[in-house]
């Protein structure tokens, strides 16, 4: 992510499979993201279970807690596997 204009701000954290599904529909609806936590799982193997996070730029913020809502709700998850922050 390159941009000089604001802060980043964590939007969801939880396991790379829900991060990475999170990650596409805000790319899909053209907000810029980073995973933070990939090398610590990889690194660590399970022991971090629950450990990526992911972040947007604060200006995107609202709308990419508003797609990973959508997402949580067509899903059908209660659970508490990829959480909004």
């Amino acid at each position: 992510m390159t941009d000089d204009a604001g802060e980043l701000v964590k939007v969801a954290y939880g396991e790379l499979v829900d991060i990475e599904m999170y990650q596409r529909a805000l790319k899909e609806a053209g907000i810029q993201s980073k995973v933070v936590g990939q090398n610590l799982d990889a690194g660590l193997g399970s022991a971090l279970l629950g450990s990526m996070e992911l972040w947007v730029w604060e200006r995107d913020a609202a709308r990419a807690a508003a797609t990973i809502r959508r997402l949580e709700e067509q899903k059908g998850q209660g659970g508490p596997a990829g959480r909004a922050e």
